[in-house]
């Protein structure tokens, strides 16, 4: 039997032509864009929308999810003892292309915290591809405490006197209407947030705000915007609690954005940590959750 671990993610634009089709492509599931309107906005948006996109893709030299992803299969493969390769959602290299040759299929969403937006998009393709062996999806693991303690450390080893610094945890935000049909995202991110009380020191202030929005709905509040107009002249540390490996919307929204928002509001110090990416910690715990959902 020939088996692979599936490092699943979402993907990102490595050039103008990819860019058109990650946008195509999202705007294209439903769910991401429930009802008719998705098949007319997966025609335009690509259309009307890549090139200015695309010039936010150059100043960071496009998405770095890709070298990130293949460094930190690079050590899982040791750990594991097993084959581990990639997929994305909305770019190359998609699942049901990796999957062929194999009868068995571990797959890690790259995403702690579950939603149908991601986990359930993921289930979605697999449903679609018709793959004939076996699949097992790790669950969400936001609530494992050596994953926790990994948050904790970088979050800390980036200041030096908490009691000065207020700290946000940035999330991808959702729209509304998803949280209103019972996606229980938004109330993992909040939970998350207190376990991570418990392993900090005092900080001036701690909260949550929501980035990354799109469209006319309504999405989650408070907005990471607003919850930067509260600190003008003080200190801000940004972690991307939702986010495991960088990518455009840390390394562009969070790192350039909203680094400029912060500059105009006149906050004193902005900083972004870097998510856990490819770090020798990170590939060990995530081995270590591997091995364990092997064993079930």
């Amino acid at each position: 039997m020939k088996r692979a671990i599936v490092l699943s993610n979402m993907g990102g634009a490595r050039s103008p032509q990819e860019l058109k089709l990650f946008l195509k492509n999202m705007f294209s599931d439903k769910r991401i864009v429930p009802g008719w309107k998705r098949y007319l906005l997966a025609v335009l948006l690509p259309a009307f929308r890549h090139k200015k996109v695309w010039k936010n893709y150059e100043k960071i030299g496009g998405s770095r999810i890709y070298q990130l992803t293949e460094k930190l299969i690079t050590q899982l493969q040791s750990q594991v003892k097993e084959e581990v390769i990639m997929s994305m959602r909305y770019t190359r290299p998609y699942l049901k292309e990796v999957s062929k040759g194999y009868d068995e299929l571990i797959i890690l969403p790259m995403y702690p915290h579950y939603s149908s937006s991601t986990t359930g998009s993921i289930k979605d393709e697999i449903a679609q591809m018709d793959f004939k062996g076996k699949v097992r999806i790790v669950p969400e693991f936001y609530k494992e405490e050596e994953f926790n303690l990994l948050i904790a450390k970088s979050i800390i080893k980036q200041v030096d006197n908490p009691p000065e610094v207020n700290l946000i945890f940035s999330a991808h935000g959702l729209p509304v209407y998803i949280t209103q049909k019972g996606d229980p995202y938004i109330r993992q991110i909040y939970e998350h947030v207190e376990l991570l009380k418990n392993l900090l020191p005092s900080f001036k202030s701690i909260s949550v705000g929501f980035q990354s929005r799109v469209g006319p709905v309504e999405w989650q509040k408070p907005y990471l915007e607003e919850v930067l107009e509260q600190f003008k002249g003080e200190k801000v540390l940004i972690y991307p609690i939702s986010f495991l490996i960088d990518n455009s919307e840390t390394d562009f929204e969070l790192k350039i954005e909203y680094a400029e928002m912060a500059r105009k509001i006149g906050i004193k110090t902005y900083k972004v940590i870097d998510c856990l990416n490819d770090t020798p910690e990170f590939a060990l715990f995530l081995g270590s959750l591997i091995k364990e959902r092997l064993k079930k």
